[in-house]
């Protein structure tokens, strides 16, 4: 195939895959707290605030910075960020393709593999940073796979390729510090486990040094931003002390418990994978191509996987485990090619048309679904920052956010305890430093304790609880409640909301 045939049939692609994902991600409600922390992350920095000195985040904040300039180009609107989700997740799907290519999966398989991925991922697509890392790992593997086909050899030094890409990993540091570190320890030491002899050794030394070397200049560029806005102890103090009062976690087991069946099957199938790879592949000294492959997909398949710990939900698992569907897949096609050949058999024929048939009638469903909300989007412009976007309680954001600016009138600040409160404040253009992202973990060092301390100093100031017959977010901070509770008096209500004073 000519290379400018390959780039017409990559470019359908990419357009077959935007359309997929913005069916899913364009008409769906503003129901999703996850998606309006990130969008507020954003907004705050084109609003010219500085992280964790002006508003409380823990993960690091290239994501929020660079959705930032956008929002200050595009304009301040949550449908700007999901224009983002869509590009973001359209490249990593995109990027799967192109490994599955050269894990020389064939070309129907790789389509009817993405069908596979997509059905199981389509109603977690979203702008994240856990995707943002994702995305980078995948470019890594990518990287890594093609370069050892081309040469054939895992450890051929090149400084360029090693430094260059080095610089790549660092990056996802800059997006979430936790995975970001063990990736970066991954790609600069995995390859550690394929010495032989001295000659290795030198090799791999060389190869290590400048991965590293590359690995730090992300860090160094961090750490500049950090001292050249003065929020380095801000930063130390929410993403760095801070983790230490997140006290709250899923275990791995509810997993198979509580999720639906594909959830289910692969929390199993999944880490059974990667010992199984582990132990049969990874530590045979004398391994063949294939082999390689599959130890440098196990590799990135563990540094991505830690991404389910400690929240082991639905979303955080997907997410984590997605480098290790790659490797399941390719484990499973190797074998089965193995056989189909040995019986001198194929079903590419059955494939090709299974993926036409399926594609053909998905297409025709994206289109309508986009159509659909394309031809209502105009009406869901009457909140501000959620403009073209479906809210299914618009009143109650007018009654909450037109009673806090009348508070606001007569000097009196308005809080509201709950992880909800991003969504009354962001159309009346407010931010609430701790309050408007408040749980567990996103307090900095001191935790609900200096919160309470902190409002304990208040005085012209009301803050909104959740009342009790309604279900907080499992992330809040009950402490604090329970303090305003049992020491300030309430005088009053507002739809779902208690109101509470401080005593005088």
């Amino acid at each position: 195939m000519s290379k400018y045939k390959k780039t017409i049939k990559d470019i359908i692609l990419i357009i077959i895959i935007a359309i997929a994902i913005s069916a899913i991600i364009l008409p769906r409600k503003l129901n999703n707290l996850d998606e309006l922390w990130n969008f507020n992350f954003a907004k705050n920095i084109s609003d010219g605030k500085m992280p964790y000195k002006d508003f409380n985040m823990v993960q690091t904040p290239l994501l929020p910075i660079i959705s930032g300039y956008l929002l200050t180009i595009l304009g301040q609107e949550v449908i700007v960020t999901r224009i983002i989700a869509i590009i973001l997740n359209t490249l990593i799907l995109f990027v799967t393709y192109k490994i599955l290519e050269q894990l020389n999966i064939n070309r129907y398989f790789r389509y009817l593999i993405l069908i596979f991925i997509y059905a199981i991922y389509h109603k977690y697509l979203c702008l994240d940073y856990n995707y943002a890392v994702l995305f980078i790992i995948l470019i890594t593997i990518f990287a890594e796979i093609k370069r050892f086909n081309k040469t054939n050899n895992i450890m051929e030094y090149s400084f360029k390729w090693n430094f260059g890409l080095g610089i790549l990993v660092g990056t996802s540091i800059l997006c979430k510090q936790t995975t970001g570190l063990i990736l970066s320890l991954v790609y600069i030491l995995y390859i550690v486990i394929l010495i032989k002899n001295k000659n290795d050794l030198k090799q791999v030394l060389k190869i290590t040094l400048t991965r590293f070397l590359g690995v730090c200049i992300p860090i160094i560029l961090f750490i500049i931003y950090l001292y050249k806005y003065e929020i380095l102890t801000d930063f130390m103090d929410y993403a760095i002390y801070g983790i230490k009062t997140f006290s709250n976690k899923i275990p791995y087991i509810s997993l198979i418990k509580y999720y639906e069946i594909s959830v289910k099957i692969l929390s199993v199938i999944l880490p059974i994978t990667l010992i199984y790879t582990y132990f049969k592949i990874v530590i045979k000294e004398n391994k063949q191509k294939d082999e390689l492959i599959c130890t440098i997909l196990c590799a990135y398949s563990v540094a991505s996987f830690v991404v389910a710990f400690p929240i082991s939900d639905s979303i955080h698992f997907l997410i984590g485990a997605f480098p290790s569907i790659i490797l399941f897949l390719y484990i499973v096609y190797t074998k089965a090619k193995k056989i189909s050949d040995e019986k001198k058999t194929t079903i590419k024929e059955y494939t090709k048309i299974l993926v036409i048939l399926t594609t053909s009638i998905l297409l025709v469903i994206w289109i309508t679904q986009l159509f659909i909300y394309l031809l209502n989007c105009r009406q869901y412009n009457n909140i501000k920052h959620f403009s073209f976007i479906q809210f299914s309680d618009e009143n109650s954001l007018k009654t909450i956010g037109e009673y806090i600016l009348e508070k606001e009138q007569e000097g009196i600040k308005v809080y509201i305890l709950d992880a909800s409160a991003c969504v009354y404040m962001i159309p009346i253009d407010k931010y609430n430093k701790n309050y408007d992202m408040f749980l567990k973990g996103n307090l900095g060092s001191r935790g609900e304790e200096g919160q309470i301390e902190d409002l304990k100093k208040e005085t012209n100031v009301e803050v909104l609880i959740l009342k009790n017959n309604y279900r907080s977010n499992w992330q809040n901070p009950e402490k604090v409640r329970s303090y305003i509770i049992n020491n300030w008096i309430k005088t009053g209500e507002i739809l779902h909301f208690d109101i509470y004073k401080p005593c005088l």
